[in-house]
């Protein structure tokens, strides 16, 4: 029986299969709401791309709380009380947008939906980071493959039905927050806390296999900064696919529908390209090859997209997006991970989740004002510059943190 559950789960615990479950049912209905955001504020409530992008800016800083927020109530009330919790009031919040449609109205309910709709994400994390330490990088890619498998289906699904009604994206959020709150309270309960209960047990080695069980280690804010300002950047540039060159698609005559096929691909490519990741990881496991290589995929992408606006340069941008994030996103977490005491990992996979988030909000303000000024070529060439910025901060993190400086902290510490 054990051998077969061994093949059936390929070596990775039951409790991953339960996470990346709840990863796929969190970003699948959050994601509806992805591909017609900038479009619903632009068209439905007629506000400029400027504005727009300040919306997303206000849920996105909002977000930057939630994740802080999801953080500290993992490491304080636990992961089932905090998933329910957040997930129940983001499900209730994200329909008054049906009854009221007043842009007043809208940005309080992203405020208020940017908060709780973050707070599961450093949960998650923290839960993979407890549940299997050893593995590494290989726990967090599981769940950013399950995240951005929800990713693909979520907004394929939310560009079609937005296509008929903006009402229908957000019953559609509602109910899968509704789906993700019944199986937190039921399936996911037990192991998750079990998990909880555990982490100082489990969560006892580094990546250099030197002890790490106080809660008052040190944590080394200096790499840790760096590494995040990178992160920021990058997350800044990476989100002009959901704000700045949707609404191009749209001005250049492409239907929604083609819009969401991208993030389909995106998805798709993500789970079927999980071979070739592995066989480079496999090979080359410096997580900081990983994390400049992803960005150079980036600088890759939008100089395609500056050169040119045809369907195909979009398809073969978003492929080139798509490698440069296997790599990069989840090398991130996994490197904070390595530097974590095993109490603090919820709080400091919060601080990755709103370094994220801020990404996601300085990049559609910028953007959508440099697109209100000079079009998406102006976008483009801006995002280029600032992608030679997180290369840079991810050589200085490998400077600052060589081979041995973790040890040597905690050993003083």
């Amino acid at each position: 029986m054990d051998r077969w559950k061994k093949r059936a789960l390929g070596n990775v615990p039951l409790v991953l299969w339960l996470l990346a479950l709840a990863c796929f049912i969190n970003v699948g209905g959050l994601s509806l709401l992805w591909p017609v955001n900038s479009i619903y504020i632009h068209v439905k409530l007629h506000q400029s791309m400027a504005v727009a992008g300040f919306v997303l800016m206000v849920y996105s800083g909002a977000g930057f709380i939630g994740s802080l927020l999801g953080g500290w109530c993992y490491d304080r009330f636990g992961p089932v009380l905090t998933l329910a919790g957040s997930s129940f009031l983001a499900a209730i919040s994200i329909l008054l947008p049906v009854f009221h449609q007043h842009f007043a109205v809208y940005v309080g309910v992203m405020a208020v939906f940017g908060v709780l709709c973050a707070v599961p994400f450093p949960v998650l994390n923290a839960l993979a980071g407890h549940a299997w330490p050893e593995a590494g990088r290989k726990a967090f890619n599981f769940l950013y493959v399950s995240n951005n498998v929800g990713v693909a289906i979520g907004t394929a699904i939310g560009g079609f039905i937005a296509a008929h009604s903006f009402d229908t994206v957000f019953y559609g959020i509602f109910l899968s927050y509704l789906l993700f709150v019944i199986l937190t309270l039921t399936v996911f309960r037990r192991p998750f806390q079990k998990v909880y209960q555990h982490r100082s047990v489990h969560g006892h080695e580094s990546i250099e296999n030197v002890a790490s069980r106080l809660e008052t280690a040190s944590i080394p804010w200096g790499a840790i900064g760096i590494l995040l300002a990178g992160f920021i950047v990058a997350w800044s540039v990476y989100v002009q696919w959901q704000s700045t060159i949707s609404v191009d698609m749209q001005a250049l005559g492409y239907p929604l529908s083609a819009y969401s096929i991208l993030w389909t691909i995106n998805g798709a490519l993500i789970f079927l390209g999980q071979p070739v990741v592995s066989f480079v990881v496999r090979r080359v496991p410096s997580l900081t090859v990983h994390m400049v290589g992803g960005v150079i995929g980036y600088i890759l992408a939008f100089l395609l997209l500056a050169l040119s606006h045809d369907y195909i340069a979009f398809l073969l941008a978003m492929l080139l997006t798509t490698f440069g994030e296997m790599f990069v996103w989840p090398s991130v977490p996994a490197a904070i991970a390595q530097l974590s005491p095993p109490r603090k990992l919820g709080f400091l996979q919060g601080l990755v989740s709103s370094g994220a988030t801020f990404g996601r909000m300085i990049g559609p303000f910028y953007g959508g004002y440099m697109y209100d000024r000079d079009g998406i070529n102006g976008v483009l060439h801006v995002s280029l510059l600032l992608l030679v910025l997180p290369i840079f901060l991810f050589l200085l993190f490998h400077v600052v943190n060589r081979p041995g400086r973790i040890a040597e902290r905690r050993e003083v510490s």
